[in-house]
């Protein structure tokens, strides 16, 4: 037996799974469509960084994970005992240049926390290099060239260090309020200290910093939980961008790409 639904020409369930697919499909095409990243990374695939670090390593990228590395040598050394990993990445991140704001300092630790919490890096505590900085009468700035960033690293004994700049976004919302400590736009470089170069440059455009889970946030409820404002305002907060920076600076060190 075959419903149709009154002034329809065809079956009732037919209908209601045509609309079903076409509502799939829209969303998934405006998941594509917002699914371009305001983060954007260039690197030079053509330094030699990646084979100075694991020169074992495929060119896949500098990290590889405990699994791989246990595979490599399951049983471990029979003096040092099983090898639980490949030794942690010394970076240094300089403070941030916020221009007109004063919370440069909070973004660079924001960055240097998510930097730590995935277990790859060894972060120089901010107070050791300030004071390094000084006896050497280095400026305290995200505003550096690589050649000054990479004597910085090997004072330090540094593989990577990151500097930037950015722009601070003071934003009011449709209800008059007003948010602080979110990014605009930034500009993070992240130099090899070896080559004097840099290995990545990472930089956020203006608006929405799209991430996945804001893509989903975005389509799935079809914007009647989060419109754009909400979502511009969590994203664009200096920690979400560190998040996402450090996101992308691992992929493109563990892949060789730093994903969508």
């Amino acid at each position: 037996m075959i419903f149709r639904i009154p002034g329809s020409s065809g079956p009732a369930g037919f209908s209601i799974l045509s609309r079903g697919m076409r509502a799939f499909f829209v969303s998934a095409g405006l998941l594509f469509f917002v699914g371009c990243s305001s983060i954007d990374v260039a690197v030079q695939y053509q330094s030699d960084v990646m084979d100075r670090t694991f020169p074992n390593q495929e060119r896949t990228g500098l990290l590889v994970t405990e699994e791989q590395n246990g595979s490599e040598n399951p049983g471990g050394d029979s003096e040092t005992g099983p090898q639980t990993g490949k030794e942690r990445i010394r970076v240094v991140v300089m403070p941030i240049q916020v221009h007109g704001e004063k919370w440069g300092g909070q973004f660079s630790d924001a960055i240097a926390l998510h930097l730590m919490k995935t277990g790859k890096f060894d972060v120089l505590e901010r107070s050791y290099l300030e004071r390094v900085l000084r006896e050497q009468h280095l400026q305290q700035t995200g505003l550096i060239d690589p050649d000054t960033g990479a004597k910085i690293g090997r004072i330090l004994g540094a593989r990577f260090i990151i500097v930037g700049e950015a722009i601070p976004l003071r934003y009011q919302d449709t209800a008059g309020n007003y948010h602080d400590n979110m990014v605009d736009t930034c500009t993070i470089k992240i130099i090899d200290v070896e080559s004097a170069a840099h290995y990545a440059i990472i930089r956020k455009e203006p608006g929405i910093a799209w991430d996945w889970p804001y893509r989903f946030m975005w389509v799935l409820p079809l914007t009647m939980i989060w419109d754009r404002e909400d979502i511009l305002i969590d994203s664009s907060q200096y920690d979400e961008i560190a998040s996402q920076v450090v996101t992308k600076f691992v992929n493109t060190l563990q892949y060789g790409a730093p994903g969508l």
